[in-house]
């Protein structure tokens, strides 16, 4: 609320868990500089808006269509080599091409070397459709929103797991038909539409991509048990080629990257710890450990979906 101090409280609640928290929220003086009314419009604000919302929000089709309603609470700096935004209150975003109105509580934001990186938490409530074919729409676009996301990625490579391994004891152990399994249609990653490869080599990844260097995946654990089942560990050396082949990348990312037009969605994955963890639905929660590069870093904010989003694939 405006005047108050955010709250955060950070908690793990099982599914049939219910309880009930209190929270006194510290009143906060909103400090502003002298305002001088003029007939210009801030030039360097506006440009550094502009510069702000395309990384922030995205390119994409789903990106272009967001409103920030109340962009007055942003301010900016920069130098040479980094670009810096922080808002006094939580951003309130209109996303009309997903149906969803979002609260983003924004911890980070800034653009170093060309490089994009930002952080926060964000809350959707969904908008009332005015019919039933802007319903059908908007639950269209989430469904292409969704797939070849990271959070697909994920809960397919869980999927896979659950496939490949019985857990006996605490220990995986492969089952013995996996191999007729392995790379065929009844794999998860072909039944989805993603091929995998690796540069095992890059274990910084180093702004140049050799393309010559990635190995198709071959019987690589990528998925481990964690501390307990709804939640495993992604792990992985170097650097990780994931092209999902189901859709076309969009016409704004071919002309931004120069892209021949048969180029798949083709994203690159780095991690940025010995191992992440994540859930079964694919949520991954932990801020900059995966790093995405390719097509999967050019979808931002216009195309993310709430946690509870449920994906049926029909």
């Amino acid at each position: 609320m405006i005047g108050y101090e955010i709250e955060k409280e950070e908690m793990i609640i099982a599914d049939d868990e219910r309880f009930k928290m209190n929270f006194r929220l510290k009143s906060r003086a909103i400090l502003m500089n002298e305002i001088n009314v003029t007939a210009k419009t801030d030039k360097v604000w506006k440009k550094n808006y502009s510069t702000f919302k395309r990384a922030f929000l995205g390119s994409t089709k789903n990106g272009e269509s967001c409103t920030i309603v109340n962009e007055f609470v942003l301010s900016f700096s920069s130098n040479e080599n980094l670009f810096k935004a922080q808002a006094s209150q939580p951003l309130t975003i209109e996303n009309p091409e997903l149906g969803y109105k979002i609260t983003y509580l924004l911890d980070s934001f800034e653009i170093k070397d060309k490089e994009v990186r930002y952080a926060g938490d964000l809350y959707f409530e969904e908008l009332q459709p005015i019919s039933n074919r802007q319903r059908s729409k908007w639950n269209k676009n989430r469904v292409k929103a969704y797939r070849g996301s990271l959070r697909h990625f994920l809960t397919t490579l869980n999927e896979r797991f659950g496939l490949r391994f019985e857990i006996i004891d605490g220990r995986a152990v492969e089952r013995e038909n996996w191999r007729r399994i392995s790379g065929r249609r009844k794999d998860p990653l072909v039944k989805e539409g993603f091929n995998v490869l690796f540069n095992k080599k890059d274990l910084f990844g180093t702004s140049l991509i050799i393309e010559s260097d990635f190995r198709p995946l071959k019987n690589e654990i990528l998925v481990f048990p964690g501390q307990n089942e709804e939640e495993p560990l992604l792990s992985f050396e170097g650097r990780m080629k994931v092209i999902y082949e189901k859709e076309s990348p969009e016409l704004a990312y071919l002309m931004e990257t120069d892209s021949p037009a048969s180029y798949k969605q083709t994203s690159y994955l780095l991690l940025r710890a010995d191992s992440v963890y994540f859930d079964k639905s694919g949520r991954y929660f932990e801020p900059f450990m995966i790093e995405q590069q390719g097509y999967s870093s050019w979808e931002r904010v216009g195309d993310q979906l709430p946690f509870n989003y449920i994906y049926e694939n029909n």
